[in-house]
């Protein structure tokens, strides 16, 4: 029963049935209500692979530290008047600054000593010879706790800095609580081994530690800013790694700087020996006029180039059958409403294919899919091969905005409540939301219209 719950509250009442306030607040004279004693519910894996559940509550008794209320995510708000500890502000962008010198006064801590923090209740890394403790941080990460884990307790000094704004490396200062002990660093002589896949048993190309570099040994032009690259594994008998719905980071060396993103392959474990993505090209234009830095990178590659690659990363893994994990919590559901905006369109594809692929997945699948234009339909033909093959599992819908023929039998302008209900399956709790695009489309155009139509927030999911 406790799967896929994230609180279990307690609630009191007195003898005039005055109920306890669902929320903390703290008034101008810093005294807090007596409100709903809340315990956290998380989902651990053991070190055999075993779920089990482990209950947080808001502090530890005596002077011990911990409780989900002493982290940043967990601060009460004060009187309606936002966050006791603001954990970010404006900060105006400019170059990024480096690390306030050491002094005498900071604690050093050894490379082993720093390995043991490697897990989601207890995870610190290493940024520049300078150590973070970023356990508090990991529920407010925008790229999910994920991205912050597959370095804990590592060196993330190359990762950080290709991925990360001056805003992000100010704010990191938040969480520093001593220095490397750069003595105890030992040099890598260790092999890269490799992972063998447990339904396979062929050899795993992936490692979420390091980076290794693919091959390109084939290119295809989509459209006049798209393209489908293709990346050799280590060898014809490897499979990629990649658990359905998590994603993966690319990167290279681009002007002398290491640059990095996330992608989405369009290709799965069942295709053995390489790996595809569907590229878009963000050319140099007016709003944009330097472009998209790693996309046009990717543009330029010639066959026999490579590109780093590591992972997986992502919230989300599909199973079989419906079932799920989302942040390690098990989830089942009969039906998914997707919602893709442009190159979105890879991971809600990659979980609709391991649908269509099973007969005995009986998963519907109902996907709106807005671009531009009709040309940036990405895999538009696959798609359309789908709903048509599989009609009683999969069915999609398009959306352009800026420009569309005149025959264009599908709706125009932006995603919309009217959309939503006539093209999506209505909510219920065997349906989950799925949705990967623009900020701006997900936080104005998909969240709020699905809430109004009746979709609890816990039921909607952003890749």
């Amino acid at each position: 029963d406790l799967v896929g719950c994230k609180e279990i509250w307690c609630r009191a009442w007195d003898e005039s049935n005055n109920c306890q306030p669902v929320n903390p607040t703290w008034n101008l004279m810093g005294m807090g209500n007596n409100q709903v004693f809340r315990v956290k519910v998380h989902m651990d894996k053991t070190a055999s692979g075993e779920h089990v559940f482990r209950f947080e509550h808001p502090t530890q008794p005596g002077q011990q530290t911990g409780g989900w209320m002493t982290t940043i995510a967990g601060k009460p708000e004060s009187a309606g008047f936002g966050k006791l500890l603001e954990i970010q502000g404006e900060v105006k962008e400019e170059a990024a600054p480096e690390p306030v010198a050491t002094t005498g006064g900071s604690k050093i801590f050894t490379m082993d000593e720093i390995a043991k923090h490697n897990a989601e209740h207890d995870a610190w890394i290493i940024v520049k010879d300078r150590v973070y403790d970023c356990t508090e941080y990991l529920d407010l990460h925008p790229g999910g706790a994920d991205s912050i884990l597959i370095n804990a307790g590592d060196d993330s000094t190359e990762d950080f800095v290709a991925i990360h704004s001056t805003k992000a490396t100010k704010m990191l200062e938040k969480f520093y609580i001593g220095d490397l002990d750069k003595g105890s660093v030992k040099k890598d002589h260790d092999v890269d081994k490799e992972d063998v896949c447990a339904k396979t048993g062929r050899p795993v190309a992936l490692n979420p530690k390091k980076k290794r570099a693919f091959k390109l040994q084939s290119k295809t032009v989509l459209s006049h800013d798209s393209l489908m690259l293709d990346f050799a594994l280590q060898s014809p008998e490897h499979v990629l790694g990649l658990p359905t719905g998590k994603h993966m980071f690319l990167s290279n060396e681009i002007n002398g700087e290491t640059v990095m993103r996330r992608y989405t392959p369009i290709s799965s474990n069942y295709d053995i020996g390489q790996v595809k993505f569907v590229i878009k090209a963000y050319k140099p234009c007016e709003r944009f006029p330097k472009g998209g830095k790693f996309s046009q990178h990717l543009d330029a590659l010639k066959i026999g180039d490579t590109v780093d690659m590591r992972g997986p990363v992502g919230e989300f893994d599909y199973i079989s059958n419906g079932n799920y994990l989302i942040d390690g919590e098990e989830h089942k559901s009969t039906k998914f409403n997707m919602i893709a905006g442009g190159t979105g369109i890879t991971p809600v594809m990659q979980i609709a294919a391991e649908v269509l692929r099973h007969p005995e997945d009986k998963t519907q699948i109902s996907l709106i899919f807005a671009c531009r234009f009709e040309n940036d339909l990405l895999m538009r033909s696959t798609l359309d091969q789908w709903a048509t093959v599989f009609p009683d599992k999969f069915k999609v819908h398009y959306v352009l905005s800026d420009g569309w023929p005149e025959n264009w039998k599908h709706s125009t302008g932006f995603v919309n409540k009217e959309l939503f209900e006539k093209e999506l399956y209505p909510a219920g709790d065997d349906v989950h939301n799925l949705m990967c695009g623009p900020p701006i489309m997900l936080d104005r155009g998909c969240t709020p219209n699905l809430v109004t139509l009746g979709h609890k927030k816990d039921n909607i999911f952003a890749f």
